[in-house]
């Protein structure tokens, strides 16, 4: 059975909150607000915070975008996280520590489509990400790939490395460019790794490129 393979991401502790006494430390900190386009927010701590270009992601952070939105997340280690329309993408868990060599991160795709490209995370000795859609999880290896609705079926597509797509019932490696896997249910195994006609590609690319 393939192993997840955890993509490593940065955690920094930004400050604490007093209640009756006791201190709770805040969420870390994880990356920023790059690039906006239309209307998107934060869900935090059960509100809603509307995203501004500059806006701090933290660990625990849900990001939803609305129609026409585009947004780009730039993390501690310089991974990006590009975020199409209709979009739900939790950032569960986000750790980056180069001096100890390890990082860790978690994500959560609950809707729409996004590109997923590495930063100095991957140059880590110990690392392990993980991207989990409702259909499929994927583990990545330094990589640039694309995950959303495609052509009637889920789909993810490999610019650049090595992705493992897998779900109960099996999983597949993609390691070739311009190829991509297909997931038609949870309970259906990934498809075999396919070369994609240029226009599926782009049609995935223009779910998140900027206007």
């Amino acid at each position: 059975m393939l192993k997840k393979i955890l993509l490593v991401i940065s955690l920094t502790i930004v400050g604490s909150t007093s209640i009756a006494g006791q201190t709770f430390a805040a969420n870390p900190a994880v990356g920023t607000v790059t690039r906006l386009q239309s209307d998107a927010e934060i869900v935090r701590d059960g509100k809603d915070i509307p995203l501004e270009v500059g806006t701090v992601v933290q660990e625990n952070d849900e990001i939803n975008s609305k129609s026409d939105a585009r947004v780009e997340i730039t993390f501690n280690d310089g991974t990006k996280l590009l975020i199409g329309e209709n979009a739900r993408i939790g950032i569960d868990e986000y750790l980056y520590e180069p001096k100890n060599g390890i990082g860790t991160a978690i994500l959560s795709v609950l809707q729409g489509p996004f590109r997923f490209i590495t930063g100095k995370i991957s140059d880590m000795k110990t690392k392990r990400l993980e991207v989990k859609s409702s259909l499929a999880t994927i583990g990545i290896r330094g990589t640039d790939f694309w995950g959303g609705p495609s052509m009637g079926t889920y789909g993810v597509f490999l610019f650049e490395g090595t992705i493992v797509v897998f779900n109960a019932e099996g999983g597949r490696i993609v390691n070739t460019p311009g190829t991509g896997v297909d997931v038609d249910g949870v309970n259906i195994a990934p498809d075999e790794a396919e070369k994609w006609d240029e226009g599926r590609a782009q049609a995935a690319v223009a779910t998140i490129t900027f206007k």
